[in-house]
């Protein structure tokens, strides 16, 4: 059976009409009736003078409903934002992770949530990789953000053993999750890219080989992890690595697949791909986005400005799943620009791990007036010169400028045994520019 026929008969009609504008009008409609039972949508709507009813369009909707931001969100009530009320199903709350400075409230019904891990459960990438006898160590937060909890549950409802280790707090230090996974032997690992490359670390200062710990699949959130960096973490497991990243707003903006490629859930979220001036943009260009998605009912989103920059693919995956693909670049407001070329640090990291196959856990890239400054982290100290020559040869052409690489021992950067308040941010300081954040508590 293939993929296709294989999600239509779990969830009939949903892949079908994926590209209908009858059903994604539909849908529109829907989320602004929803919306309209929150105090903060009831007044936005009415003042732009939208209704259900006025939507007659796609177009309607893209123009008479106003776009929302993450400054919107923070200036109301969080309970301004509910369009349920309290006491009529069981609501979570939750809050973004706070790396901008401010944290966005976050609300979500237990069946919104179990509804989206009943179709994830019918997705290739989730059903070919989960079983019930699988250990999976989750190191994502469970306080304050949705994502342990929601990866909780979908392994729970998996039938799959959950070990819950949570990010780098007061009850589960870095040497004591990392003790757990040693005594554990989880065959699943789940945690941002960061915090798995400091658990190898801190195994491999007490003797323990990861790459004989049994993990067989790393599912990398929480902070994007591009595809080299995430080859670079697969060896050091010996380990299949799949990126996962969200937002805890608007959920998922994609679905990875086997291929690791991020597929756009069409079915459940309207995406509008602009340019930075406001013009619409086109797959293949590099576009900014604003999405509705329109699953959600405890907090709706009309048009919500996620800040991201992507690279939008109509072309049909190898994987035959038959929705589009996307590559999250970064924030809008990150890109560098240097000798008339503009590129994301994620992109840097990317060329960085494609140079070596860094182990360390964390890098540093400085751009600078006169020069780029790579420090990078790694244990083999016998491949520093060749890691430092390839390293410079490759961001010498990526940047156009000259660069001086550091290889450093793990540790010198970043303490990985340590406690940290938040998550990562950037890895990459824009001097020139004056943007870009080194890792909070360092």
């Amino acid at each position: 059976m293939s993929i296709q026929s294989w999600v239509l008969r779990t969830f009939p009609g949903v892949l079908s009409r994926i590209d209908s504008p009858r059903r994604q009008l539909k849908q529109l409609r829907t989320s602004v009736a929803r919306a309209q039972n929150s105090v903060f949508y009831g007044k936005r709507l009415k003042e732009a003078g939208v209704t259900p009813g006025s939507i007659r369009s796609i177009e309607d909707f893209t123009t008479r409903v106003p776009v929302t931001t993450r400054e919107d969100l923070l200036e109301q009530d969080p309970y301004d934002l509910l369009a349920v009320k309290p006491g009529s199903e069981a609501i979570l709350y939750g809050q973004t992770s706070g790396s901008t400075g401010n944290p966005v409230p976050v609300w979500a019904t237990l069946k919104e949530m179990q509804d989206g891990i009943e179709l994830a459960l019918a997705l290739p990438v989730f059903r070919n990789n989960l079983h019930p006898s699988d250990r999976v160590a989750l190191c994502y937060p469970y306080t304050r953000t949705l994502a342990g909890r929601s990866a909780d549950l979908l392994n729970l409802m998996a039938g799959c053993t959950v070990i819950p280790i949570g990010t780098r707090n007061n009850m589960y230090p870095p040497e004591m999750a990392a003790a757990t996974i040693n005594r554990l032997r989880p065959t699943i690992l789940g945690a941002a890219a960061t915090d798995a490359f400091a658990y190898a670390n801190i195994l491999r200062d007490q003797g323990v080989d990861p790459r004989k710990l049994g993990i067989r699949l790393i599912v990398s959130g929480a902070e994007p992890c591009p595809p080299a960096r995430a080859e670079a973490l697969g060896r050091v497991y010996d380990a299949k690595v799949l990126s996962l990243l969200g937002q805890n707003e608007i959920g998922f903006p994609g679905i990875p697949c086997e291929l690791n490629k991020m597929h756009v859930p069409q079915f459940m979220m309207y995406t509008e791909l602009i340019h930075p001036d406001g013009s619409p943009a086109q797959p293949g260009e590099r576009a900014n986005t604003i999405v509705t998605p329109t699953f959600k009912r405890a907090q709706p989103l009309l048009r919500y400005v996620t800040g991201d920059t992507v690279l939008w693919d109509d072309k049909p995956c190898e994987c035959g799943l038959p929705l589009p693909t996307m590559e999250i670049l970064g924030r809008a407001h990150t890109v560098i620009s240097t000798n008339g070329r503009s590129f994301f640090p994620i992109e840097l990291e990317e060329a960085l791990y494609k140079a070596a196959s860094l182990d360390g856990v964390w890098y540093q890239i400085r751009v600078r007036e006169d020069e780029v400054l790579v420090r990078a982290e790694h244990r083999e100290t016998d491949q520093y010169d060749q890691m430092a020559s390839s390293i410079e040869s490759q961001l010498s052409a990526f940047t156009g400028r000259k660069v001086r690489v550091e290889m450093i021992t793990p540790g010198t950067l970043y303490d990985y045994r340590q406690i940290r308040p938040g998550k990562p941010l950037s890895r990459v300081v824009d001097e020139v520019a004056g943007t870009g954040e080194v890792v909070e508590g360092m």
